[in-house]
């Protein structure tokens, strides 16, 4: 880039090259003269300019380069899509060769497999056969078995009924002894005491367990509880400890500031300073420097502009000054040494 900037040449035409500082009437003396305005902007700033245009033209050159390789991508795509179009025919071709030999395959399988089929059929109907014959005559066993049981249950039931004789007399009693309309108008008034009896059981029943779901639900919730309190509790010693070192952070970010406020104010003070003993060295060296104008007589059209020759001015004054300074001591010295005796 700075070679490139540095081989740039400017052609001009043969006028006469001024710069202007001041905007004024052209006259005709000013005919060939060609005017340039003063150049205010920074050599940075111009540098700046030249590498815009040069990171433009290195774009399009980018631009060009990726146009083509967007070409030859689009080329390969084309061709991979071939090659691709290519491998899926060959595959279909496969598929369908593979599927011919799979139907050969399970028409040989099925009728080897029918063949096998009938033969177990015939096996497994002579084995059913069999079973079933030794079925029938477990069968037959269990079945009588079971008739010598319930020839023994009915026995037992007859002695049950005769043993429940009591309770039947008791609910008749029961039946005898209650108010009138206590009970719904029935045939058999018996059934409905026994009904009334079973409902109210029932209900108890269905009591006791409600009232135990409740003492579990209980439990459950006081379960949950003492949970949600020690979570809460132990949300709350972490938030404690988060703001805690949060606090202490603020705490030192705040002496930091502080620090640096000092810091800043001191600095402040130290910059007056120095501008203040500037602003009176300076002007120090002006009336100096005004005092040996004033000496020397100089032309009020020419003082001195910068702090340098203002400090050159001194400087030669001060050395104006030692050598008068030591003549005036070498001509006082013979005048006052003593004479020989």
């Amino acid at each position: 880039m700075s070679s490139s900037l540095h081989n740039t040449k400017l052609e001009f035409d043969q006028k006469k090259n001024v710069f202007v500082t001041q905007l004024g009437e052209p006259d005709e003396e000013d005919y060939n003269v060609r005017k340039f305005p003063i150049v205010e902007e920074s050599e940075w700033a111009l540098v700046k300019d030249g590498t815009r245009t040069l990171q433009s033209t290195l774009l399009l050159q980018k631009q060009q380069e990726m146009a083509v390789v967007d070409q030859e991508l689009e080329s390969k795509r084309r061709e991979f899509a071939v090659r691709m179009e290519r491998c899926m025919n060959k595959q279909d071709e496969l598929r369908i060769e593979q599927q011919n030999i799979k139907e050969r395959v399970e028409k040989f399988d099925r009728f080897v497999r029918e063949n096998e089929v009938k033969r177990q059929r015939a096996l497994v109907k002579f084995q059913n056969e069999r079973k079933q014959q030794e079925i029938r005559e477990q069968e037959l066993s269990v079945l009588q078995d079971k008739y010598e049981k319930l020839e023994r249950r009915q026995s037992k039931l007859i002695n049950k009924i005769e043993d429940n004789r009591k309770f039947e007399r008791y609910i008749q009693q029961v039946v005898d002894i209650l108010p009138e309309g206590y009970l719904e108008l029935s045939d058999n008034m018996m059934k409905g005491v026994i009904s009334r009896y079973n409902t109210l059981e029932q209900a108890n029943a269905s009591l006791l367990q409600e009232l135990m779901q409740k003492d579990d639900s209980i439990d459950k919730a006081q379960q949950d509880l003492a949970e949600l309190n020690k979570r809460k509790t132990d949300e709350v010693l972490g938030y404690n400890s988060t703001i805690a070192a949060l606090h202490s952070k603020l705490e030192k970010c705040y002496q930091i500031t502080h620090k640096k406020e000092e810091k800043t104010v001191r600095q402040k003070i130290h910059h007056r300073n120095q501008c203040q003993l500037y602003g009176q060295l300076e002007l120090a060296i002006k009336n100096i420097v005004d005092m040996k104008c004033r000496a020397v007589k100089l032309k009020p059209g020419q003082p001195p502009h910068t702090l340098i020759e203002k400090l050159s001015i001194i400087e030669a004054y001060l050395l104006e000054r030692e050598s008068v300074f030591k003549m005036s001591q070498e001509a006082a010295t013979p005048i006052s040494s003593p004479g020989p005796a």
